[in-house]
């Protein structure tokens, strides 16, 4: 891949057995991270779901809970599940899109529909369940922390860092400490 994004190869041969396929799925990943991140669209690990016509990300590391609240948010409410690890996030006008792509992890959820952002809810394990009030900037350090479209350069790096900043993404940012064996022990 060319520094700039303006050209790519991928070579492949045919025919290609279910492991390649797999391989080339992720060869072309950094290629649309990179070409993503500079039309001002980044990827957030987390999964999704759709209420009230609206993407709604949980958001946090690995093992954390995520799959487990969009569960249980599918069992309380019959909310479909958009991606179960993935999800692009962009700006058109002044609304906070999420955009469907293929990446979803092992959970093979996705949808390649796009979706008005609901919020992104940050989520943390704790003994106790509640939900923690957070700065400006650490609210966007905890966006930042979660995203994987890498900062290729300083640019980059700063677009990200804006787009994580803005009001608006903001104000749809909650930060969650949550007792995850207690909340599914409570949903038995």
């Amino acid at each position: 891949m060319e520094a700039d994004g303006s050209f790519a190869c991928i070579y492949y041969r045919l025919p290609m057995t279910e492991e390649e396929q797999d391989s080339l799925f992720l060869a072309i990943r950094p290629v649309f991270l990179f070409l993503a991140q500079k039309k001002g669209m980044f990827v957030l690990h987390s999964a999704s779901l759709l209420y009230l016509e609206k993407a709604w990300l949980f958001s946090g590391p690995s093992g954390m809970g995520k799959s487990t609240h969009t569960a249980l948010w599918k069992k309380l409410f019959d909310t479909p599940f958009l991606n179960g690890d993935l999800n692009l996030i962009g700006k058109e006008g002044d609304q906070f899109v999420v955009y469907g792509i293929p990446w979803c992890g092992t959970s093979e959820i996705f949808t390649v529909e796009k979706k008005e952002l609901g919020g992104i809810v940050l989520l943390e394990k704790a003994p106790e369940d509640k939900i923690v009030s957070l700065t400006k900037e650490q609210k966007t350090l905890r966006v930042m922390q979660r995203m994987i479209s890498p900062p290729w350069t300083a640019g980059l790096m700063k677009k990200e860092s804006c787009f994580c900043g803005r009001k608006k993404l903001q104000m749809k940012s909650r930060f969650t400490s949550c007792a995850v064996r207690k909340m599914i022990q409570r949903q038995k």
